[in-house]
């Protein structure tokens, strides 16, 4: 099982895609929160904040951490 992925290839394309965000954010000073949230709860909920995933230990749930996105968005 991957890190954050039970599939190989969409392991490979979340690393890929955090790497390409975080290289984006440090050139345009933009930041991104990325949640995706399995229907099964045999896989991981992958989060991530400015291109760097937050451990699964992480103490703020996926609803907090979207609240708190949202709420950045509205002050931007």
């Amino acid at each position: 099982m991957g890190t954050w992925h039970i599939d190989q290839e969409c392991e490979s394309a979340l690393i890929r895609l955090n790497d390409a965000l975080c290289s984006f954010e440090r050139a345009t000073g933009r930041g991104y929160t990325l949640i995706l949230v399995p229907e099964t709860p045999d896989e991981r909920i992958h989060m991530s904040q400015s291109g760097k995933p937050l451990p699964p230990n992480f103490n703020m749930s996926p609803e907090e951490i979207l609240a708190m996105a949202l709420e950045r968005r509205k002050k931007s």
